[in-house]
């Protein structure tokens, strides 16, 4: 593993997840294909409207919402990227990051193990919380004009 993009485990609002600057990664460390779209999560609205654009309508929904990821216009890709805002006490952690990409600690479409999280991780982040699974974010697609529940 480069040490450049070490693989944090940590638990977040939600799940246990992992963190990565590198979806890629994220992507072969679960067994999904390497372009799978993936979260990234940010800690402020301002840090998330330089990977995105938010529609005007949307910005204050964005910012209060918890536990809900949004999926908006990429600036930089041609394609739609998930991006989440997170509070709490994870916050903390992504306020060192710009910005990091973030999916559950488990194999793809399998359910949480504590061994394979721990095995995958170059650094443990812990809080009194712990690690463990729980339920998953909420998605929705916004649009300049509309906005669509996913999950």
């Amino acid at each position: 593993m480069k040490a450049s993009n070490p693989i944090f485990l940590a638990q977040s609002d939600t799940t246990a997840g992992f963190l990565c600057k590198d979806y890629k990664k994220l992507n072969a460390l679960k067994g999904r294909n390497l372009t799978q779209n993936i979260i990234l999560t940010t800690d402020s609205l301002k840090k998330m409207q330089s990977f995105v654009r938010i529609p005007k309508k949307y910005k204050k929904e964005v910012r209060r919402l918890k536990q809900t990821t949004f999926i908006v216009r990429s600036k930089t890709l041609i394609n739609s990227l998930a991006t989440r805002i997170v509070v709490g006490q994870h916050s903390e952690f992504l306020s060192f990051f710009n910005g990091l990409y973030s999916t559950s600690a488990n194999r793809h479409k399998q359910r949480f193990s504590l061994e394979f999280a721990l095995t995958c991780a170059t650094f443990i982040v812990l809080d009194k919380r712990g690690l463990k699974e729980d339920k998953s974010s909420s998605i929705y697609k916004i649009g300049s004009y509309n906005k669509k529940r996913i999950r």
